[in-house]
């Protein structure tokens, strides 16, 4: 059953049909996405569906038809794109059911680095200029500046690439986010140290400030990519000795990610420290970092005593003498 063969006959051929259209107009991948909606409609014609409605026995039966041997996480995404789909016939009047997202059974840990080893990676990536393989002047202009703004402002990778001239307000301080997760936009104010060396930048590169010229471009004019990215930060990691650990397939490992859980750590303790009341604190953070809401950031928040030994010291004292000792 092919995509480019296979014609939707359900019932809700018309409505799979007008949604992918719908998911086209707003600038979705939505022939990429007709997949997903496949074995929904096969699953309907087989059962013979002939109702126009989707009560939880169907869904339900449509997952558990799914084969045996594929992965959560492609359920996981089935799911998601179905609950879109749900929510589009609910405006039709259409009665949906919305199936519980799957659960992941898998922990991701981010690595969240330390001060010391932040100050290593930059210095390596700073002095990366030239090389046999690397010897791109533009890039070792671009890599340390979206190096800092992970860090420094915990953006997406995609947020910093997507970045324009025009959305760096150099005078007031403040980045411009356009179509974030979400399709949401939102302002980021930067520390002026960061505002500063976007400053340096825009010189060295050569950039105009009300320009709409990608902030990081290739030789072809074109945004550059996540991979290339993600290899600029392998040769951090090899050169600063950060080593990865081995990890069972699926299973996310020490990436560029890591620095927005990194940022989230290091912002929540200075707040923290700073005497800010901590729910406070994370409905700013969130806010900031473009979530939906509270419950989206508490996931990068990893306060251990390893990365947080200030903030464990200082509990210590205040709760010293506060519980009974237990006899050895």
């Amino acid at each position: 059953m092919k995509n480019s063969v296979y014609t939707f006959a359900s019932v809700f051929a018309d409505e799979i049909l007008s949604y992918l259209a719908l998911r086209e107009s707003q600038g979705h991948q939505a022939r990429r996405e007709r997949h997903y909606f496949l074995t929904l409609d096969q699953y309907l014609q087989n059962v013979g569906a002939e109702e126009k409605a989707l009560p939880s026995e169907l869904v339900e039966g449509w997952l558990l038809s799914l084969p045996e041997e594929t992965h959560i996480n492609t359920k996981i995404v089935y799911v998601s794109h179905y609950t879109q789909f749900a929510k589009y016939l609910h405006t039709l009047g259409i009665m949906a059911f919305v199936p519980e997202r799957p659960r992941d059974d898998r922990q991701y840990a981010p690595y969240i680095f330390s001060p010391p080893e932040m100050e290593r990676i930059f210095a390596a990536v700073d002095s990366r200029i030239t090389g046999s393989r690397y010897n791109d002047k533009t890039a070792g202009l671009q890599f340390p500046l979206i190096l800092r703004l992970l860090y420094g402002c915990g953006l997406r990778l995609n947020e910093a690439l997507c970045l324009r001239a025009g959305d760096v307000d150099l005078d007031a301080g403040v980045l411009l986010i356009r179509n974030a997760k979400g399709n949401k936009d939102r302002l980021v104010p930067m520390d002026p140290s960061l505002t500063e060396i976007c400053r340096k930048y825009f010189i060295a590169a050569g950039k105009a400030a009300v320009s709409q010229s990608l902030l990081f471009e290739n030789r072809k004019g074109e945004k550059r990519s996540q991979t290339w990215a993600s290899s600029w930060f392998e040769w951090c990691l090899d050169a600063v000795g950060i080593e990865k650990p081995d990890l069972p397939r699926y299973n996310r490992n020490i990436c560029l990610h890591c620095l927005r859980h990194t940022f989230a750590v290091d912002a929540l303790r200075k707040q923290d420290l700073a005497g800010v009341d901590m729910y406070d604190a994370a409905s700013f953070l969130s806010t900031y970092m473009g979530h939906n809401n509270i419950y989206s950031t508490q996931r990068y928040i990893h306060l251990s005593e390893q990365n947080s030994a200030d903030i464990v010291s200082q509990n210590s004292a205040y709760t010293k003498g506060l519980f009974p000792e237990v006899p050895l």
